[in-house]
């Protein structure tokens, strides 16, 4: 089992009871009120970025971000949170940071959260709001879906899940340390399984949360590495943390898409860990990797 390094294990210490102990064990409500409390830390200091409310339709709603100068492209943006924990407004400082740094509109869309409204709600949402985005953009040739952790699953899946309908795709994903596989059986689990930053008692709570009892962990709705077939599906960015139990899923996932002739940029950000980019106004290290995302992200033509 691996250790945290020093700068880690005080950021750890300081942040205490919003991070431990597990979901589980102080329950949904309680575990919704203190991962907002972390991410009002974590992402201080944004962008001012001038925000409203949008319709989607349907009851989906997102808010949009309009950086000034915006350089005509669109970001779908899927929150991380297991599905359970987090809103758009939480995450409203990577959203704007995103929108900044990318010179980009940015749609954080509210997707209906789980276990209220568990799986395939929020696939369905996150479908429809790329496909609003798709016939609304300024541009809709330069549409992206991006996601962290759960958002990332969500962007990925949203992604097969266009494909496989035969429409209009997005030009890119966007993939931050993305739920993507079935299972603990990988190394980095084994490594990286007990962090307080995404601990394996965690995610467990999270994925009972959003399956429902009887459905297969290996539907590629869910686990989107299990599916058959990748060709043809957006060029990916795809960004996985050193000291993160989604490591080595994400960077497979990285590995099969690049197998299947889909452009991919594989970022593995050292000396970090899961949910850096929420983490950005607490650790110089997290803020330099977001920073490397976003300057990864600007050499694709998308952002060009």
């Amino acid at each position: 089992m691996a250790t945290l390094p020093p700068d880690l294990t005080a950021l750890a210490e300081e942040l205490g009871p919003l991070l431990t102990p597990p979901a589980r064990e102080v329950g949904l409500e309680a575990a919704r009120g203190r991962f907002d409390r972390l991410l009002a830390r974590g992402l201080a200091g944004a962008p001012d970025v001038p925000v409203s409310r949008v319709d989607l339709g349907g009851g989906l709603a997102a808010d949009r971000y309009d950086p000034p100068g915006a350089g005509g492209a669109t970001v779908v943006f899927l929150h991380g949170g297991g599905w359970t924990v987090g809103t758009a407004a939480g995450y409203g400082g990577l959203a704007a940071r995103l929108a900044s740094g990318l010179s980009a509109v940015v749609l954080a869309v509210e997707f209906r959260r789980a276990p209220e409204h568990p799986f395939p709600a929020a696939v369905d949402d996150a479908v429809a709001a790329v496909r609003w985005a798709l016939a609304h953009a300024a541009d809709p040739g330069r549409v992206v879906v991006a996601g962290d952790s759960g958002g990332g699953n969500l962007a990925a899946v949203a992604c097969q899940q266009l494909r496989a309908a035969g429409g209009p795709q997005p030009a890119a994903q966007l993939l931050l340390y993305p739920s993507v596989a079935a299972g603990a059986d990988w190394p980095s689990v084994d490594a990286h399984g007990a962090s307080p930053f995404l601990a394996l008692a965690d995610m467990g709570f999270y994925t009972r949360s959003y399956v429902p009892r009887g459905v297969p962990l290996t539907d590629p709705r869910i686990s989107p590495l299990e599916a058959a077939d990748l060709a043809g599906l957006p060029p990916a960015l795809v960004a996985t943390a050193e000291l993160d139990a989604l490591r080595d899923s994400g960077r497979a996932y990285a590995a099969a898409l690049a197998g299947a002739g889909v452009p991919v940029t594989a970022l593995d950000l050292a000396g970090v860990p899961h949910g850096f980019a929420h983490l950005v106004a607490l650790h110089e290290g997290c803020a330099a990797a977001l920073e490397q995302v976003l300057a990864a992200a600007r050499d694709l033509p998308v952002f060009g």
